[in-house]
């Protein structure tokens, strides 16, 4: 079932919730959206799993506001969500830049309500004098892929996309991008 949350700066994020039980709440990378963890979407409800997937501002069915994409923004948002649907003991998982989001949720707001925290892959931030510098890429390098995303998305993704698979991108893989 897909609906959305309003969070308390007005901003609708997109939240995909399917199945019954233990609730796990997954937050996806950049520049993905929920339908990457479609997979887990079909087989854990099977088990007894309430899987809940949050489209983060900016991506796939969610509102696009101008600014609010720090990490603490981005973990308040998340927060805005757990508390919209009373979730308590509950797993978070975070792949890639949603790892560095769910840390950033679980310093600031998970004492005792997080279950277990599952980090993937995770861009977890440096922290040093630029705590929003993911972890094993340079600012200069996020601020290149910013801009490509800007001047011509779909190249970008396709080169991003490069990156982690061998073979060329499945149509179903590029649907992730889009709604």
């Amino acid at each position: 079932m897909g609906y959305y949350v309003r969070t308390d700066q007005g901003t609708k994020l997109f939240v995909e919730d399917i199945g019954k039980g233990r609730p796990v709440l997954f937050i996806h990378g950049w520049p993905l959206n929920h339908k990457m963890f479609e997979y887990q979407f079909d087989v854990l409800p099977t088990y007894g799993v309430r899987c809940i997937g949050i489209d983060l501002r900016g991506f796939g069915r969610s509102d696009r506001p101008f600014c609010g994409y720090s990490y603490y923004r981005l973990a308040d948002d998340i927060k805005n969500v757990v508390d919209a649907l009373r979730l308590t003991s509950f797993t978070l998982v975070g792949f890639s830049m949603g790892g560095a989001i769910a840390i950033r949720y679980t310093s600031r707001h998970g004492k005792g309500r997080i279950r277990q925290l599952i980090l993937a892959g995770a861009a977890a931030p440096v922290f040093t004098r630029r705590p929003d510098s993911p972890y094993g890429m340079p600012v200069e390098e996020v601020n290149k892929l910013i801009k490509q995303a800007y001047e011509d998305r779909p190249k970008m993704l396709a080169e991003f996309g490069k990156l982690f698979f061998a073979n060329p991108i499945s149509d179903s893989f590029q649907t992730w991008f889009s709604d």
